[in-house]
């Protein structure tokens, strides 16, 4: 018998897209307000790649019981298969919803997203634990309405081997890493396609971090003082790329089965105007179906910009993005080179951001553990 799944589109669509990919039904039909079709035609992107056929009906009133109730009694008659996913749409919906489904014993199921299970109410209650991964950072980003434009799926591998000592030394040693950014802004940053550092003006150590640039293949010597950064891509690995890149190794070498990691990922958000918005993440991965965001700074935190220091910029970007990115249970975490003020520490800590800094970044490892195994609150 074809199976349907009749979903309630709200605001959240992972509730309504997990079900959909664990039990693979043969239609997925999305009943919305007016003000949720953007949605539904989100979810529809996902879906019917899938090879799932999808119908959008639409419910002119999210609180009109009665108009409701009639819409779900019918479809109950045209669909001897039908599932309803209740975990969405408006409360007054909801029940309709419902009854209609209940009082003619139709299957009834729930996304409990906090303890990641799916639990059916009707006809007879039991639970199913998602031990899969299933939604990727790709979907996720589509289901929240950013389409990816660029991304870098994984970080260059021939760097991998001198990027633990390249990051100790930057980490240890931060006047060296302000001057070496400092440098490479005058010289034009990544807007240059190629650069020249004198040595010189790096100061103490300034040989052992010209040494390992050139080991890791991002620089050249061009006499005994001076690098030749050749592409702006390298620039950017010498401008704080090579952070990122240490993260995306970090997370990687966790070895979690079905994991989904990207990084350096473009996006642009589908929202009607003139002006599209364009963000880009850092490092991002679903686990446990939930989407985490990091955030790799090392800038000085305490330089002044015009909404207030570095960190306050980062951290008040990093919390609206995690929020339209993530939704209710996307996660984010700040990496920073740099060590942060106790007031930037307690931001963070009101703003459940995970924070790892100054030396902390060199148990990096460690730390994401911890993070995973943690509850969103901590």
């Amino acid at each position: 018998m074809p199976v349907s799944h009749v979903c309630l589109v709200s605001s959240q669509p992972i509730p309504n897209l997990l079900p959909i990919l664990l039990e693979k039904p043969t239609k997925a039909l999305f009943l919305v307000s007016p003000e949720m079709k953007v949605q539904a035609e989100r979810l529809k992107k996902i879906v019917r790649p899938r090879g799932i056929a999808v119908e959008i009906r639409e419910i002119f009133s999210a609180y009109d019981y009665e108009s409701a109730l009639q819409i779900f009694e019918q479809i109950v008659k045209e669909n001897s298969g039908a599932v309803l996913n209740v975990t969405g749409g408006t409360k007054i919906i909801a029940l309709a919803a419902f009854q209609a489904f209940y009082f003619n014993n139709r299957r009834i199921i729930y996304l409990d997203t906090s303890n990641n299970q799916l639990l059916q109410l009707a006809p007879e209650t039991t639970s199913i634990p998602l031990h899969e991964n299933l939604v990727k950072v790709h979907d996720y980003l589509i289901a929240y309405g950013m389409n990816p434009i660029s991304a870098t799926v994984s970080a260059e591998e021939k760097r991998r081997s001198g990027l633990h000592e390249l990051t100790e030394l930057l980490i240890n040693e931060v006047p060296l890493l302000s001057r070496l950014n400092s440098s490479i802004d005058r010289c034009g940053g990544s807007k240059s396609s190629s650069i020249n550092l004198v040595l010189n003006g790096l100061g103490d150590r300034a040989e052992i971090l010209a040494g390992m640039l050139v080991q890791s293949e991002v620089a050249e010597w061009t006499s005994s003082s001076k690098l030749h950064i050749p592409s702006a891509d390298k620039i950017f690995f010498c401008n704080g790329g090579w952070l990122e890149e240490y993260v995306y190794w970090m997370v990687k070498e966790l070895s979690i089965k079905g994991l989904d990691l990207a990084m350096n990922v473009r996006v642009e958000w589908d929202v009607k105007g003139k002006q599209q918005t364009e963000n880009e993440f850092d490092v991002l991965f679903t686990h446990n179906n939930r989407l985490h965001l990091i955030s790799c700074k090392t800038s000085n935190p305490e330089r002044q910009t015009a909404t207030g220091s570095r960190a306050t910029e980062a951290l008040n970007e990093l919390d609206t993005l995690a929020d339209r990115a993530g939704g209710l249970f996307g996660r984010a975490m700040l990496v920073s080179a740099h060590k942060l003020s106790a007031f930037d520490q307690e931001r963070a800590k009101k703003m459940k951001i995970c924070l790892v800094d100054g030396v902390e970044v060199l148990r990096l490892k460690t730390h994401l553990q911890t993070w995973l195994h943690s509850p969103k609150t901590n």
